[in-house]
């Protein structure tokens, strides 16, 4: 699972995988400018999306270890493409959504692969880092092209135009994708603890991981509204967003980097206190320097984070069927982010919002905190 097309495919699975969630405020942003949608309808139209990213990633638990992963990606990688151009001619909300939620089903099963493949490697949390970071190099180049491309010739409908054009780019590495897997330290696990049992602080981190993906996608669903609130310029707004992901980038890098040297919760600490300053910013009406620096040092914090989240679910993962679960852990997070934000922001004010994140990065540090300090005695008998 070392191999470097292996590797490769997986990272690719990922970034396919996470195209929608990447371009997720230039989707939601042009589907209410142009299609005359509200803050409510528009977060619910994100959820509709994770919505079907979950029904896939949750059965995945079950098929994951089963299936053959070349046949999944085969017939996943058209299906994510013809439900997203439907939504170019589908004209009523209701289908739409449905259409939304077909993509996030097929979506979901390529990203799932991907994060299942790279946590059967010998280094999970390295590639776990650089996973993310080129999901968010895939993203932050389609946030510059687009606007003055397609989006600017067909609106809403050269957004999924953009997106459906980057995924049959990437489909081609997905030939690299391997039939199956294996988790990488479970044969010596097993043979030396003589069937050890899964701990059950594993769902702490999942916990963990659920909740502090709801508020970074909260935030990051309606980040480019909040910028258009205080009347700044959609074409800075999206040469900023395009930024934002090359932050999401050196965060993953620096994740990368580290490699567990410090553990997974340290960092995870230290990110979610740096979270809390960078919702004060975005929170500081009117100047377009202190939103961007929010802006920019909340998707830094996310590109930083997620990665020791999924590492730590990896670590505590004795049989290599769990860490396929932080999948619709993120997705769930994923859902209910958005839905809650459109909520809190109806009104037009977004501090409530805001609130909410700052709430959900610091729950997510005491839950991993908690459930890794207890799981280490645990993971320590396993691996003895």
């Amino acid at each position: 699972m070392d191999a470097s097309t292996v590797i490769v495919a997986a990272i690719i699975a990922s970034s396919i995988g996470a195209i929608f969630y990447n371009l997720l405020p230039v989707y939601l942003g042009t589907a209410q400018d142009y299609r005359g949608l509200d803050n409510r309808a528009i977060g619910f139209l994100s959820s509709a999306y994770f919505l079907g990213f979950n029904i896939a990633t949750i059965s995945a638990f079950f098929w994951i270890r089963h299936v053959s992963w070349t046949l999944v990606v085969a017939i996943a990688a058209p299906v994510a493409a013809v439900s997203l151009a439907a939504g170019i001619v589908l004209t009523s909300y209701a289908a739409l959504a449905i259409s939304v939620i077909a993509a996030g089903g097929a979506l979901a099963a390529i990203y799932g692969i991907g994060t299942t493949i790279l946590g059967d490697t010998s280094n999970p949390a390295r590639w776990f880092g650089v996973k993310i970071a080129a999901e968010a190099l895939s993203g932050a180049l389609l946030m510059l092209v687009l606007p003055a491309t397609t989006i600017a010739r067909w609106g809403f409908n050269g957004t999924v135009i953009g997106i459906v054009l980057a995924v049959i780019l990437l489909a081609p590495f997905l030939f690299w994708v391997p039939k199956a897997g294996r988790k990488w330290a479970r044969d010596e696990q097993v043979s030396a603890a003589d069937g050890a049992q899964q701990s059950p602080y594993i769902w702490g981190a999942l916990a963990a991981t659920l909740v502090f993906f709801s508020g970074a996608s909260a935030v990051w669903a309606f980040i480019e509204r909040i910028g258009a609130k205080n009347g700044f310029e959609p074409e800075l707004l999206g040469v900023l967003l395009s930024v934002t992901l090359v932050f999401a980038l050196v965060g993953s890098l620096l994740a990368a980097a580290l490699g567990g040297r410090f553990g997974n919760v340290k960092p995870f600490v230290a990110g979610a206190a740096l979270s809390l300053v960078s919702m004060a910013l975005l929170n500081v009406d009117g100047s377009f320097t202190y939103y961007a620096a929010g802006a920019c040092l909340v998707t830094f914090v996310i590109g930083l984070l997620l990665p020791f989240a999924v590492t730590e679910v990896a670590d505590l993962d004795v049989d290599g069927r769990y860490v396929v679960l932080s999948v619709p852990a993120i997705g769930i997070g994923a859902m209910a982010g958005p839905a809650i934000a459109g909520i809190l922001s109806q009104s037009g004010d977004f501090s409530s919002l805001l609130a909410f994140v700052a709430a959900a990065f610091v729950v997510a540090a005491i839950l991993i905190t908690v459930s890794a300090a207890r799981a280490r005695p645990d993971a320590a008998t396993v691996g003895t």
